[in-house]
């Protein structure tokens, strides 16, 4: 018996559709009452009373005699204008039979609310009486279930809101409810809030760009600061950054509304003062009284807010007016800076002055019209098209941001042009220090030469990549040797060329004499309307093949025989005085005495605590090899170049043989 195949799904599919195409098509039917959407508007008039009292909660209570006022306008606009305190709004609502589970949308109410249903509290925001406080607006609203206990067939729910109204809000006119409740299914009501969330954040889209584009910008300064320390602008450009996003993040927090404008203002402040320390930064200014002007406004800002604010001594119109009069110092002074800059041809002034300008100039407007506003002068709506929203597409964005948005064009322009400028300095030092390091090396001996009758030893440990130690030795035709050492003030290729220049004269004298007083003489001359500030100090010696020997002195430190000091006049530094002179001192140095020359790197080394190694510990190393010497300079801790030049007599005919077999090279 052969099994039978079962059909296949794809069999079946065409099969069910053949057949419904034989049989005749019929319209669907739509049933409105069944298929509307189960939300309700609370779009009315409701009863009202000023006061407080808990009975009013009650849905036994009649409210029969209380005025009638709008759902969706703040009782300031329908007679109760400055009214602060506690208040209640009255309503009924009708449940359709077989309704779904009830919530309530409660969109933001001026300051804090209670919400009751058949005088049970299903919800609240904020803080009541006896302990008030008043938070940030809940925007869009927020949504409140209905225990299905409370709902009975045929029955209406009693609504009542007791709200308490801030007196700050009470100054210009509001309280309450300024848009309708909605009622209906809790899941519909859930979907619905979702869209307005979406709307909210849309309408809030270009200060939540500009928060994350100031945040980024925090991030990168501060990132940039700690590669490049020594350019402080980025350190002010990070805090700038950094508390600007504070200050629009501020409103996001959870926070007493009170709290959150101080919080506001003196993150502005901060934010201000560290703008002015960029643009002190960037234009090189000396903190002057234009600084001390910016800083004191702001400072004024936060006790202003402090007082106004704070303890509620002045009305808020009062307090807007003051913080916008504080304000026009401090932008004056920035503007009046970037105009200084300018008119020396500053183009990091020029790049700055135009968006700075056209931001605070909107800063004042706002300022001024939100004053004029809360004072009653000028409509809602031109205060809120003008100066909150200039364009609705492709997102909201207002004049402030647009203000805001321009001046941070203005200052990441100058960031990235000064970064770029950074680097092609760097570039060129650079080069200029790779063309030192090699002038460095054709002046600084890579091999001592040899002078018989003595041992000579050098130790040479630059602080930094090209130093302005120096040192020479020179074989004399009739045996002995003239020996300079010195230290030019300053680093680099300057340095560099200063020490060729001197080591060039050098060598060119001693074809001449071999007198170091005329020798530092002649240096002196050479040098003088050279020094740019800074100075060289230099000492030159001959020694002869007996020990003997002559030194002079331009300001350096003294050299050691076997570890004392030689006395002797130290004249002025090359340089300084075209008719210095120089005197010359004999010394003698025996068998195997040492003659230790030094520049000041070794006394002034300085260790983690601050103290010097000083001319003590110098002199108790003096008679040590010239390596040692260093060495010991250099772990205690090196502030500048370490130059060490021993000079040992070794008349004897072997000492003299083991010199020759000796070659000693200089440490890298």
């Amino acid at each position: 018996m052969v099994a039978r195949k079962s059909p296949s799904y794809a069999a079946i599919l065409v099969a069910a559709a053949l057949l419904a195409c034989t049989r005749p098509a019929t319209p669907q039917t739509f049933d409105i009452e069944s298929d509307r959407v189960q939300m309700a508007e609370l779009k009315g008039l409701w009863r009202f009373r000023t006061g407080d009292d808990p009975r009013w909660a009650n849905p036994s209570f009649d409210d029969s005699s209380w005025p009638l006022l709008r759902s969706d306008s703040d009782w300031g606009s329908q007679g109760f204008k400055g009214y602060a305190g506690s208040a209640w709004y009255r309503f009924k609502v009708i449940v359709p039979a077989n309704h779904p589970p009830l919530a309530i949308f409660v969109p933001p109410l001026v300051s804090s609310y209670q919400i009751f249903v058949n005088a049970r509290m299903i919800g609240h925001f904020g803080g009541m009486p006896p302990n008030p406080v008043a938070l940030q607006p809940e925007t869009p609203g927020a949504i409140f279930s209905v225990p299905d206990e409370l709902v009975s067939a045929g029955q209406p729910l009693c609504v009542a809101i007791r709200v308490w109204s801030w007196r700050y809000y009470a100054l210009f006119g509001e309280g309450g409810p300024y848009a309708p409740l909605r009622v209906g299914d809790a899941t519909v009501l859930t979907e619905w809030n979702s869209l307005q969330h979406r709307e909210f954040y849309w309408l809030s889209s270009s200060v939540n760009f500009l928060l994350f584009l100031e945040a980024l910008a925090a991030l990168a300064s501060f990132g940039l600061f700690s590669l490049r320390p020594a350019e402080r602008e980025y350190l002010w450009f990070g805090v700038f950054e950094l508390f600007s996003a504070l200050t629009l993040g501020v409103g996001f927090l959870p926070i007493s509304i009170s709290f959150s404008y101080q919080l506001q203002v003196l993150f502005s402040a901060v934010d201000n003062i560290a703008f002015l320390l960029f643009v002190m930064e960037v234009l090189r200014e000396r903190r002057g009284w234009l600084f001390w002007i910016g800083v004191g406004s702001n400072v004024f800002c936060v006790f202003v807010a402090t007082v106004g604010m704070g303890w509620e001594w002045i009305g808020l119109a009062t307090l807007i007016a003051a913080l916008g009069a504080a304000f026009l110092p401090y932008a004056a002074s920035i503007l009046a800076l970037l105009m200084r800059g300018a008119r020396r041809g500053n183009l990091d002034a020029h790049l700055l002055l135009y968006p700075a300008g056209i931001d605070y100039t909107v800063n004042v407007f706002a300022l001024a019209s939100m004053a004029m506003y809360f004072s009653g002068a000028v409509r809602h709506d031109w205060y809120y098209h003008l100066s909150s929203e200039l364009i609705r597409r492709p997102f909201p964005i207002s004049l402030q941001n647009l203000g805001d948005f321009l001046q941070q064009l203005g200052i990441f322009a100058i960031v990235v042009l000064r970064f770029a400028r950074s680097r092609h300095d760097e570039q060129r030092m650079a080069g200029e220090l790779e063309s030192a390091r090699a002038v460095q090396h054709v002046l600084i001996p890579q091999q001592i030469p040899r002078v018989p009758g003595f041992l000579v030893e050098c130790a040479y440990k630059p602080a930094g990549e090209v130093g302005g130690d120096f040192f020479q030795i020179i074989p004399l035709s009739r045996d002995g040797a003239l020996i300079a050492i010195g230290d030019v003030s300053g680093k680099g290729m300057p340095a560099a060329m200063t020490v060729s220049l001197l080591v060039g004269t050098l060598r060119t004298l001693a074809h001449y004499t071999q007198r170091p007083g005329e020798i530092l003489a002649s240096m002196n001359q050479r040098m003088i309307g050279r020094a740019d500030g800074g100075f060289t100090t230099c000492l030159v010696l001959r020694i002869g093949p007996d020990g003997g020997g002559v030194l002079a002195n331009a300001g350096h430190l003294a050299p050691y025989i076997d570890g004392k000091e030689i006395a002797l006049s130290s004249g002025l530094p090359l340089g300084l005085d075209a008719s210095s002179i120089y005197p010359e001192v004999s010394f003698q140095l025996t068998a195997k005495s040492q003659l230790t020359l030094l520049t000041d790197g070794v006394a002034e080394a300085r260790n983690r605590s601050g103290e010097l190694f000083g001319f003590d510990r110098t002199a108790s190393i003096a008679s040590s090899s010239a390596e040692s010497i260093a060495l010991a300079a250099q772990q205690f801790g090196q502030n500048d170049d370490i130059t060490v030049l021993t000079v040992t007599s070794e008349p004897d005919a072997e000492a003299t043989a083991a010199f020759a077999a000796a070659r000693t090279s200089l440490p890298a």
